[in-house]
């Protein structure tokens, strides 16, 4: 989804900003999900999914759209090792503050 779309659909309270995080990783997704927890990757005007390398570039990136707040999505291989399903997945509500 394209910066325009994805600000579109944030404004009208379709979709959550969120970041997307996999433990000993060094690249974050930034994207929103809907209701139903499907994950939609921002992209770039070439329709190329955006990898950030640090979660402060992805931070920065929803912040320079004027988004304030998101969820921050983290999973870790341990979690599927030992079954955990997609409930324990760590998600918490992060300030992104003002740019």
């Amino acid at each position: 989804m394209r910066k325009d779309e994805f600000k579109n659909q944030i404004e009208r309270h379709l979709l959550t900003p969120t970041i997307f995080g996999y433990a000993d990783a060094n690249h974050y997704l930034v994207g929103a999900e809907d209701e139903d927890g499907n994950f939609y990757s921002l992209s770039d005007e070439q329709d190329k999914i955006m990898v950030f390398n640090s979660m402060f570039e992805a931070e920065m990136c929803l912040k320079s759209l004027g988004i304030t707040r998101a969820s921050l999505h983290f999973q870790t291989a341990y979690d599927e090792m030992i079954g955990n399903d997609k409930g324990s997945d760590t998600r918490i509500t992060i300030s992104l503050g003002e740019l």
